[in-house]
């Protein structure tokens, strides 16, 4: 795999009651420049048929922590940590910028790709920021 292919994992995040209030279902895009994180609220016996689709628009500097956690030697839950958490905020179920998601089967093989491309995308992301501080410092020298 190149680290520049993207990586879609589908997920839902359960109900907060038994009623099935806030059952929230998406897919997480891992695109080359940016997260794309599409959910929608399942429909239940209250509201009736699909939510509307939202899109979030995540850039891998915003991202702090993605962490796998498996069970039975399978990956089932991602985690999934913003440091902006207004970025989440639309998403009933997320809190303070934490989203933790059940993984889909069929999305369990692209999940194990996502540590080394968080960690390759945030390494750029960093390198970036960290020119572009020495390029400010630069021209602050050159103007005095």
């Amino acid at each position: 795999m190149m680290l520049t292919d993207p990586v879609n994992i589908t997920f839902e995040c359960p109900p907060i009651d038994p009623l099935g209030r806030e059952h929230v279902i998406g897919k997480l895009r891992f695109l080359p420049d940016e997260v794309e994180l599409s959910w929608r609220l399942k429909g239940n016996v209250f509201t009736g048929g699909k939510g509307e689709m939202s899109t979030v628009v995540l850039p891998y500097g915003e991202i702090e922590h993605v962490e796998l956690i498996k069970r039975w030697w399978k990956i089932r839950k991602l985690v999934f940590r913003v440091s902006n958490p207004r970025l989440l905020g639309e998403i009933p179920v997320s809190e303070m910028g934490k989203l933790a998601m059940e993984i889909d089967d069929r999305s369990r093989e692209e999940a194990k790709k996502l540590e080394s491309l968080i960690d390759f995308k945030r390494s750029i992301f960093l390198l970036d920021a960290q020119e572009e501080r020495l390029r400010a410092m630069r021209d602050l020298d050159q103007t005095d």
